[in-house]
């Protein structure tokens, strides 16, 4: 698809271009794939992101299922009747799930990694850092990418260019198998240096690494957590993706530094495109 360059961190933008680009894949497949989504929390955040993916999918003509589970029993249940259904060509799961009896990281392997449309399955996480896009199954479908971290990159390049993250300084404030570990294999694959740091992290180091940092991922959900606009070089990118607001927005705009926030300009809308173009793969679109 053709596309020009935005120069700013627009995800509205980057989003529509994307679920324009899972449309005419719909149109290729010839018919609705078919798309699991299960939630097993009430956590509110999960909630609404749930609401507006379900409303994305009928938007499209995606045959999309309305999921609930109330324990790690059903949903492994579930699982496992959705693997083997041939109509579901993919699985989307809200996580945390918090499941005394079962771990989230466990509960990613349990789906079959094709139609792992979240790229959370080791097998997806292994491929992603091997930088490698096609499945070796036999299929040679596309390799399933996780949503939030390719959200970012892909509005990076809508902004800036394919080219722009070469010799960046990306630094992100989260080391979760959704966000933080995936987006550093990314921002290494495409040769920026990723810092990942976490709640563990020095302090005094932190700091020293957001001054140098030309790309700053932030998602810490805790109430209250936010970064000293002072600590920012002019020039950076900031992405907040904590639900609960990592930055000072008014200050980041007198400075005119371009970011992200938690709902008008928020990276949830392509991230749920992200989610529905691998849909899209594991339906069979090369």
């Amino acid at each position: 698809m053709p596309s020009s360059l935005t120069g700013k961190l627009d995800c509205q933008e980057t989003a529509q271009h994307y679920l324009r680009l899972v449309k005419s894949n719909i149109q290729k497949l010839g018919f609705a794939p078919g798309l699991g989504v299960i939630l097993g929390t009430e956590d509110p955040g999960s909630v609404t992101y749930q609401r507006w993916l379900m409303r994305d999918c009928e938007d499209l003509g995606i045959a999309a299922a309305d999921l609930r589970v109330q324990s790690g029993m059903q949903l492994v249940k579930l699982l496992a009747r959705l693997n083997q259904d041939e109509k579901t060509h993919g699985i989307f799961i809200f996580y945390p799930l918090r499941y005394p009896e079962i771990k989230d990281d466990e509960v990613m392997d349990l789906v079959d990694p094709s139609k792992d449309i979240e790229g959370l399955h080791a097998i997806n996480i292994g491929f992603l850092n091997k930088y490698r896009k096609r499945m070796d199954d036999g299929t040679q479908h596309r390799c399933m990418t996780p949503c939030t971290a390719r959200a970012v990159v892909k509005t990076l390049k809508r902004g800036f260019g394919d080219a722009w993250l070469a010799g960046k300084t990306v630094l992100v404030i989260n080391d979760s198998l959704r966000i933080g570990r995936p987006l550093t294999a990314m921002a290494a694959n495409l040769k920026a240096t990723p810092i990942l740091c976490h709640a563990n992290t020095n302090k005094a180091h932190l700091e020293a690494f957001i001054r140098v940092a030309d790309v700053i991922v932030s998602a810490v959900p805790a109430p209250g957590y936010c970064i000293p606009t002072e600590w920012i070089k002019d020039g950076a990118l900031c992405f907040d993706l904590s639900g609960e607001g990592n930055f000072d927005y008014g200050a980041l705009d007198r400075r005119g530094i371009l970011y992200t926030d938690t709902t008008r300009n928020s990276v949830g809308k392509v991230t749920r495109a992200m989610a529905l173009l691998n849909l899209t793969y594991a339906a069979g679109v090369e």
